[in-house]
């Protein structure tokens, strides 16, 4: 189907949008994009993630745009990185899927948000770095929560080392267990936004926040828009793929460590064989004509 075929089938603005999104807010290109064209939305998601006024925030610059018209399967790092009136940095991954190497990937991304200066500039001109990960499901089940704040802390009396590094993780499929803290900031609120899969619920939801329908109208106009909606569609089919291998992968190892474990047992049972009929003198002559048999 050409591109004007397709615009004919799609309704003329999003206050007519009906049924399925396309593609959701959980896609991290659309998230990305969201936050790109949307000062509002930006604003607002940082402000309920840091739980902040609005009003005291002067500006919330994104860092890091990126043109979208460069990639389209590429494994590409779509986080959003922020400065905050000048003297704090976010950033903010938006992470659905997780694998083993998480743990290290988002301690790195920290780590190297934090690193802000040149070599030889003074340290006193780092600023106060958050790295924030948007999840589906918990990464500790034991310890569930909606919103997960950690800090580098003394492990006996918890006094905290510095205020500087923080890593916040905010779970979308916990909302039921959200502190009034949580409810109050919004968070609840923008969850909800993230998880809507259809237009009429989205309608819904930004009747009356100004943040929420500049992200609404955002992603209908990335929705109706081919290109984009292909480079994004392409990109989550990229990154299904990627997993989906992954997984094969991780299978197989497992496969090939379960055999190599069963050959150790073998060979060892089988040394203990050989050791056993010598002691019983079978010589080497016939056990080598009963394997070759």
């Amino acid at each position: 189907m050409n591109t004007t075929e397709n615009t004919k089938t799609m309704p003329v603005s999003f206050e007519e949008a009906t049924g399925p999104i396309d593609v959701t807010l959980k896609n991290d290109m659309m998230f990305h994009l969201v936050m790109a064209k949307s000062p509002k939305a930006l604003k607002g998601l940082v402000c309920a993630l840091k739980g902040l006024d609005p009003k005291t925030v002067k500006e919330v610059i994104l860092t890091n745009p990126v043109d979208y018209s460069m990639y389209a399967t590429k494994a590409i790092i779509l986080d959003v990185k922020v400065l905050l009136n000048n003297d704090e940095i976010i950033d903010i991954e938006l992470q659905m899927y997780i694998n083993d190497e998480w743990e290290l990937r988002s301690l790195l991304y920290m780590c190297r948000s934090f690193d802000s200066i040149g070599k030889g500039d003074d340290y006193l001109r780092l600023k106060p770095t958050t790295f924030i990960a948007i999840m589906n499901d918990p990464l500790f089940p034991d310890y569930p929560e909606f919103y997960s704040h950690y800090e580098l802390l003394n492990t006996k009396n918890f006094q905290p080392y510095s205020s500087y590094l923080k890593l916040n993780v905010l779970y979308l499929n916990q909302t039921e267990i959200a502190t009034q803290e949580d409810i109050d900031n919004g968070l609840v609120y923008w969850a909800k936004l993230f998880k809507t899969t259809k237009w009429e619920e989205l309608k819904d939801l930004c009747s009356n926040n100004d943040a929420f329908k500049e992200v609404a109208q955002v992603m209908y106009s990335s929705n109706v828009q081919s290109q984009e909606k292909t480079i994004m569609e392409a990109h989550e089919k990229y990154m299904l793929d990627k997993r989906t291998l992954e997984h094969l992968l991780q299978i197989r190892t497992e496969e090939n460590a379960s055999l190599t474990a069963e050959n150790s047992t073998l060979t060892a049972e089988n040394s203990k064989l050989l050791a056993l009929l010598k002691q019983n003198g079978v010589s080497d002559e016939q056990i080598a004509s009963y394997l070759n048999k």
